[in-house]
């Protein structure tokens, strides 16, 4: 288990009964030079009190001490808190690798042996969602790169989060929809109608999966934060009244999101009005709701759990400090000019 982890797990512990049973007015962070993590500074303070750090060769003796520190202030065992946040990954991981087996086990009949039907238009219409936010050709999927440092959302979402989150999760949702589209190709050229709409759960979760990420990577911004600006300011203000209002709407909405899903302000192309919708699991909003999407927000657990752990209202709140509100409002420009309004 990182000591990352260990690191994230303080902070999460910041908003707990147990920290605020110690009555602090203020809670102050900061940054561990071992691992760049965030803490709260009195317990960190209090640590290298008792065992002054001189070089890397004391980081384990370090985390030794805060582990110890944890227990005292909180009564959990650490152990057994590291214990469920691997059962956490192993249980998404489960999920992505119960797709990839679901992919290989479809068998795509022989030409003369296929039978024919209607394809679900669901299945070009997610490559079309992706080609239309990456530029990607069928098949041609690639995972896209940040345009900031892993570390750069931090103390909000975590450096750790950020890069398992995008090299790991977001990499095995492309891994996934590669292998789905190969199989849907050897399905179109023996006309197995059957084995292409067997197809489509696998091209939604991962199709979608690949599609939700990118916008969320792009939603986000280390110089984030505060309230919109622009055309996109003037939509929210009048369908909620003002940005509280929307900001009460969107968080309440996220937090309720059932097991795994996203928040998402979307744009109405036919009512030419923005929204406040959810959706379940990887789900394009766009082919659930037919709203465009201009703001994501992941709430599966593994994009929270090791920094701020069942806390989800938390990490909602706190995502609202790294909205990049100019990409939010290029998203809608965008889109209400591609809806010819």
């Amino acid at each position: 288990m990182s000591n990352c982890i260990l690191l994230g797990l303080v902070q999460s512990l910041m908003t707990s009964k147990v920290v605020l049973t110690r009555k602090r007015a203020k809670v102050d962070l900061v940054q561990c030079e071992l691992c760049g993590c965030w803490s709260l500074k009195e317990l960190h303070e209090e640590v290298l009190s008792e065992r002054p750090r001189t070089s890397m060769a004391d980081k384990d003796a370090y985390i030794s001490a805060l582990e110890q520190k944890l227990a005292e202030l909180s009564g959990i065992e650490v152990d057994q808190i590291k214990k469920n946040q691997l059962a956490n990954a192993a249980d998404e991981a489960r999920v992505i690798g119960e797709m990839a087996a679901y992919v290989a086990s479809i068998t795509v009949q022989r030409a003369a042996e296929a039978q024919v039907g209607l394809v679900s238009p669901q299945i070009a219409d997610i490559y079309s969602y992706i080609n239309a936010e990456l530029s990607e050709a069928r098949g041609a999927h690639v995972l896209p790169p940040l345009k900031y440092d892993y570390n750069a959302l931090e103390p909000h979402i975590s450096g750790t989060i950020m890069e398992i989150h995008h090299t790991k999760h977001h990499q095995a949702y492309i891994n996934n929809l590669k292998a789905a589209t190969d199989k849907l190709i050897e399905a179109e050229q023996n006309n197995d109608v059957n084995a292409m709409n067997a197809l489509l759960p696998a091209i939604k979760f991962n199709g979608g999966g690949h599609l939700n990420h990118t916008i969320f990577w792009t939603n986000m911004s280390p110089n984030g934060g505060g309230e919109p600006s622009g055309s996109v300011a003037d939509a929210i203000n009048a369908e909620f009244g003002s940005f509280q209002a929307f900001k009460d709407k969107f968080s309440a909405a996220s937090v309720g999101v059932k097991g795994s899903g996203w928040g998402w302000l979307g744009y109405c192309p036919k009512n030419d009005k923005v929204a406040v919708a959810t959706c379940q699991n990887q789900d394009p909003l766009q082919l659930t709701h037919g709203l465009v999407p201009l703001l994501g927000l992941d709430v599966w657990e593994h994009a929270y759990y090791l920094q701020y752990k069942n806390l989800r209202a938390d990490y909602v709140k706190a995502f609202f400090n790294v909205i990049d509100w100019s990409n939010v409002n290029e998203r809608y420009e965008n889109a209400r000019k591609a809806a010819g309004h």
